[in-house]
């Protein structure tokens, strides 16, 4: 993509399916993440894990997942591991185990039958591709409120009991479940419930000066240099922690003001780009 006459140099580092390198203000949570999953690394098959991660809308929650699952991927390929990192969206499958588990046992055969199978049908199917072919998955249930609400317990019991019918076989399957609300899990029937609740990730809404240096490291990655005034990023922190310290709409705020800098002929993205963009 050309960038001659604009302030951009990488607009696609602003898209809302970028995943950073650098996490800003949540490397403690990436590292807690790591020190659940750590066993997989060190000792593949002896157990399984399950972690919530929860937040409101734009605290990174999903970013955190897919950071952690193409790192922890990273090194299992140097260890020789074979480890897929699964992340599927609920509410894109309409909260449908049945069509959640389809879609993770097309990562391992595109072309498989979209008919004649029951979810639990699946995750036995699922289960027997990773036996057969020596592998270790964590699957990321993102929007998870969506599966919960539409099958509720029976859904979740299936999920999280499916290793205790495997008797003395390799546990290989682990999960992240992403959620806004805890609340959500008090539908759930106790059993269910107690089965994630041991794992718990919270992750606070961001202040603005962290939204200052998350807009900053973005600036970086898809801005030209000193094409981004100083009082523009203050200004989209601050209408962004009005909205609840929501990070994506930062992000897609300043977006939007490059575009608006560069549709005027402007050199440099300024506060009443912000204003007009909001």
């Amino acid at each position: 993509m050309a960038y001659a006459n604009s302030v951009f140099k990488d607009e696609t580092k602003l898209d809302i399916s970028y995943v950073p390198p650098r996490l800003i203000h949540r490397e403690r949570e990436l590292q807690l993440l790591n020190e659940f999953f750590s066993f997989i690394l060190k000792a593949p098959g002896k157990m399984a894990q399950r972690v919530i991660i929860a937040g409101a809308v734009g605290t990174g929650k999903t970013a955190l997942a897919q950071r952690f699952g193409a790192d922890i991927t990273r090194k299992a390929k140097t260890q020789n591991l074979n480890l897929g990192y699964i992340h599927v969206n609920c509410r894109e499958y309409r909260g449908s185990l049945f069509l959640i588990m389809h879609h993770a046992v097309s990562a391992f055969y595109p072309n498989f039958p979209k008919r004649g199978f029951s979810s639990e049908e699946l995750l036995k199917i699922f289960m027997q591709i990773l036996d057969e072919q020596d592998f270790h998955v964590i699957l990321t249930l993102d929007e998870f409120e969506s599966l919960v609400e539409r099958e509720g317990s029976e859904a979740v019991y299936k999920l999280t009991r499916l290793q205790e019918t495997r008797l003395d076989k390799p546990q290989r399957l682990s999960l992240i479940c992403i959620l806004k609300n805890l609340s959500v899990l008090e539908s759930l029937d106790p059993s269910s419930r107690s089965t994630l609740q041991s794992n718990i990730i919270k992750l606070d809404e961001y202040k603005e000066s962290q939204l200052i240096d998350i807009l900053n490291d973005r600036v970086k990655l898809a801005f030209k240099p000193f094409t981004v005034s100083e009082n523009a990023v203050h200004l989209i922190a601050e209408l962004a922690t009005s909205e609840g310290g929501n990070a994506r709409f930062a992000i897609e705020l300043l977006w939007r003001a490059g575009k608006y800098a560069d549709a005027d002929g402007l050199s440099t993205v300024t506060p009443e780009c912000v204003r007009r963009a909001v």
